[in-house]
């Protein structure tokens, strides 16, 4: 399901006049979307973007720092065994930093475009702890449902409405379905 959703995700953005950038990958450090966008003069929109959509969730979206696998006692650090209040915020500020701080995903966007204002996004669906997203949005991530990413690609109309993208069949067909 990841890509299909980091496909239409990318399509989303695209038609919102977007230039996108999906994939990026340096060994094991990958970012999922990288937007940009002229938004007048020498003034750029640039949103790096994780999507993360499950739609019957059964761990978290973070993994577990080292504290708390030794606090749960797992061995494993995706173990979706039950947090508390204080290890979700724990493991999902360990997440953002992971996903949006690292020097490499800096180095990835100064190489698109140095000395950017970068926003921080991330796609999700559904979730196995909504307080999870709480925590990642307290870190200066906006939080988007998949749900909401949907909804605009079969309804709004935009001046960048095209057919022939990488994801403009698989959104025919949802609206095909939507009659």
């Amino acid at each position: 399901m990841a890509l299909q959703a980091e496909t239409l995700v990318e399509e989303w953005f695209n038609r919102n006049g977007y230039f996108t950038i999906r994939g990026l990958k340096d060994k094991i450090d990958e970012i999922d979307i990288l937007a940009i966008k002229n938004i007048g003069g020498n003034k750029w929109d640039c949103i790096h973007c994780e999507v993360q959509v499950s739609i019957r969730p059964v761990g978290y979206i973070s993994k577990l720092t080292s504290q708390v696998m030794n606090e749960l006692q797992v061995l494993k650090n995706t173990s979706a065994k039950l947090r508390n209040d204080q290890q979700l915020k724990l493991c999902a500020t360990q997440w953002v930093e992971n996903k949006y701080g690292s020097s490499k995903k800096q180095l990835f966007r100064d190489k698109l475009m140095s000395n950017a204002n970068w926003r921080y996004q991330f796609v999700y669906g559904n979730v196995k702890d909504s307080k999870e997203l709480i925590y990642i949005s307290q870190q200066g991530v906006q939080i988007i449902s998949f749900q909401k990413v949907l909804e605009d690609l079969c309804t709004k109309r935009t001046e960048f409405d095209f057919s022939g993208s990488s994801a403009g069949d698989l959104v025919e067909i949802i609206n095909f379905i939507n009659g």
